[in-house]
C-alpha cells in the first residue's frame, strides 16, 4: 500500500562524499605535482652546481698539467740538440730545466737512457745513479712512440710519499727509442686542491685514471689511493662522453648520490662530484614535511567538516521528511489525509488518462459513528476509527494503492489501474478484516462502502470519480448499511464483464 507520504528525496551521501573526497585528492594531487617539481628543480640546480664546479677544478687541473708538459716537452727539445752534451753541466742545468721544475708539488724532472738509467737529474749535478726501466712509464714510451704525455696510476716512495709520473719519450731522428723524459707530481696537490672544496657531509670528489685506478679522493682516505673502480657508469659512458652525469649506488662507500663526471682536458683523467641524494633533497624533505603536514590537517578538517555537513544536512532531511508526513498524514489514523488524498487523486488520473487503465475508488464511512460516540466516549470513537483505518491499510496492498481519511468517520481508498472486480475484491476484504476485529471489539461498528470505477478521458474529471464514488456510499446508507454500494456506471460494467 502507497504510505500516507512519499518517501523524501534521501541525502545523496555517497555523491556529496565522493565529492568531497575528490576535492581533497585534486588538492592533494596538487601539492604532489608542485612538490615533484620541486624536487626535480633541486636535482637540476645540483647537477648544474655540480657541473659547473667539476668543469672548472678539471680546467685548472688540466692547466698545470700543461703547464709541467711544456716543460718536459722543452727538456725532450734540448736533449736533441747536437751541442748540450758540450757545454758545462750547470749551463745545461739552466738550459734543459725551467723553474716549473723547481715548483712546489712537483718532483725532479729526470732524463733516462734507452736502458733506463738517469742520463740528467734537473736537481742534482752529477745526476743519481737509479735505473728506471722497470717502471710502468719507461716500458710504455719504449714500446709505443704514439704515446705522448703518460700519466702514470699513484706510487709510493721510499719515504712514503705519493706520487704520479709524467712522462715522454726521447726519440731519434730516424723515429728509434732513444730515452724517456719523466717529471713527478706529489699526490699533495690534489689534496690541498680538494680540501678547498665546501662539501657536505656525505658528498665525494674522485679523481682517477681512465683505468678507473684512484689517485685522489674527498673525504680523504689514504687506502683509496690505487683503488680500482673499472665498474665505475663514469668508465662505462668515457670515452664515448667526456662529461655527463647520473645517479648511482657508491662503489667506495655504497651511499647513492648524483654523479657529475668531467674529462681533465684531453688526458686519461677523469673527475667527478658525488653529492649525496640526501643532501640534495635536505630541503625538499623539509618542505614536504610541511606541507604533507598542511595537507593532512587540512584534509582531516575538511573530512570532519564534510562529515559535520552530510550529518546536518540528514538531519535536515529527516526534518523535512516528519514535516512532510505531518503535512500528508493524518495524525490520528496514521492514513494519508484529505490534502494528500486530493494530490495523488490528480496526480493518478492524469496517469490513467494517458494509459487508458481503470481506476477505482472506495469511499468508507463509519455507520452510526455519531450514536457510537455519544455512547462511549470519544476515546473509544477516536479507537474505532484507528481500527478501521488498520483494517484498511491492510487490505490496500499494492504499492500504488492509497488509504486515506476523507473527513470525520469517513475513509477514502484509491486503486490505479484496478477495474470495478478488483475494488470489490478489496472492499470485501476490509469488511472481513473488520469482522475479524469484531471479535475481539464486540462494539465496532459496521461500515458502508461505496464503489466507483472509470477509466479516465477528457469527457470527465476526478471530481467525477468522487462523486460517482460518493453516490454510491450514501445509496448503501441508504439500502441498510454495513454493505458495499456499486455506482451505476461501474456496476454495468461489472456485469458485462461478468457475463463475458
Amino acid at each position: 500500500m502507497q504510505g500516507p507520504v512519499r518517501k523524501p528525496g534521501a541525502v545523496p551521501t555517497k555523491r556529496l562524499l565522493a565529492l568531497g573526497f575528490g576535492v581533497i585528492l585534486s588538492f592533494t594531487a596538487i601539492c604532489v605535482v608542485i612538490l615533484w617539481e620541486m624536487a626535480r628543480k633541486d636535482y637540476r640546480h645540483a647537477e648544474q652546481a655540480a657541473a659547473n664546479l667539476v668543469a672548472s677544478i678539471a680546467s685548472e687541473i688540466d692547466r698545470n698539467i700543461e703547464l709541467y708538459d711544456l716543460s718536459l716537452q722543452a727538456v725532450v727539445d734540448g736533449v736533441r740538440l747536437p751541442e748540450i752534451n758540450r757545454i758545462s753541466p750547470e749551463l745545461r742545468q739552466v738550459i734543459l730545466f725551467d723553474r716549473a721544475a723547481t715548483a712546489k708539488d712537483l718532483g725532479s724532472i729526470l732524463v733516462l737512457d734507452k736502458i733506463g738509467g738517469v742520463r740528467l737529474d734537473s736537481r742534482n749535478v752529477p745526476p743519481r745513479q737509479a735505473n728506471f726501466a722497470d717502471r710502468d712509464f719507461f716500458q710504455i714510451h719504449q714500446a709505443r712512440d704514439d704515446a705522448g704525455l703518460f700519466i702514470s696510476p699513484p706510487w709510493v716512495t721510499s719515504s712514503g710519499e705519493y706520487l704520479i709520473s709524467l712522462s715522454r719519450r726521447i726519440s731519434a731522428p730516424d723515429g728509434a727509442f732513444e730515452g724517456v723524459v719523466a717529471g713527478s707530481m706529489r699526490l699533495s696537490y690534489f689534496h690541498d686542491l680538494f680540501r678547498k672544496m665546501n662539501f657536505g657531509a656525505k658528498d665525494s670528489m674522485t679523481l682517477f685514471n681512465a683505468d678507473g685506478v684512484i689517485l685522489m679522493r674527498a673525504p680523504f682516505e689514504i687506502d683509496r689511493i690505487g683503488q680500482n673502480i673499472r665498474n665505475s657508469l663514469t668508465l662505462k659512458q668515457y670515452p664515448q662522453y667526456s662529461s655527463g652525469s647520473y645517479t648511482s649506488h657508491s662503489l667506495v662507500d655504497d651511499i647513492t648520490r648524483l654523479y657529475v663526471f668531467h674529462q681533465v682536458g684531453n688526458h686519461s683523467l677523469l673527475l667527478t662530484e658525488g653529492l649525496a641524494l640526501e643532501g640534495i633533497y635536505a630541503d625538499w624533505w623539509r618542505q614536504l614535511w610541511l606541507i604533507g603536514f598542511v595537507v593532512i590537517a587540512l584534509g582531516g578538517f575538511s573530512i570532519v567538516l564534510m562529515f559535520y555537513l552530510l550529518a546536518a544536512l540528514k538531519r535536515r532531511a529527516v526534518a523535512e521528511g516528519k514535516l512532510a508526513w505531518l503535512a500528508n498524514t493524518d495524525g490520528l489514523t496514521g492514513l494519508a489525509n484529505r490534502r494528500h488524498f486530493d494530490a495523488a487523486l490528480t496526480t493518478e488520473w492524469r496517469r490513467e488518462q494517458r494509459s487508458r487503465e481503470p481506476i477505482s475508488l472506495l469511499m468508507i464511512d463509519v455507520d452510526h459513528f455519531k450514536a457510537y460516540n455519544d455512547a462511549y466516549g470519544h476515546q473509544a470513537g477516536d479507537a474505532v476509527l484507528t481500527t478501521v483505518a488498520q483494517c484498511v491499510a491492510r487490505s490496500a496492498k499494492r504499492a500504488p494503492d492509497l488509504g486515506a481519511r476523507y473527513g470525520g468517520e469517513e475513509f477514502s481508498v484509491l486503486l490505479p489501474g484496478v477495474a470495478t472486480a478488483g475494488a470489490l475484491e478489496v472492499a470485501q476484504e476490509i469488511r472481513k478484516e473488520l469482522a475479524l476485529a469484531r471479535e475481539t471489539q464486540p462494539n465496532l461498528p459496521t461500515v458502508s462502502i461505496g464503489l466507483a470505477c472509470l477509466v479516465p478521458s477528457y469527457s470527465f474529471a476526478e471530481a467525477d470519480l468522487v462523486k460517482a464514488a460518493d453516490e454510491a456510499l450514501y445509496a448503501a446508507k441508504r439500502s441498510g448499511r454495513d454493505c458495499i454500494n456499486i455506482s451505476p456506471g461501474s456496476r454495468s460494467a461489472w456485469t458485462a464483464n461478468q457475463a463475458a
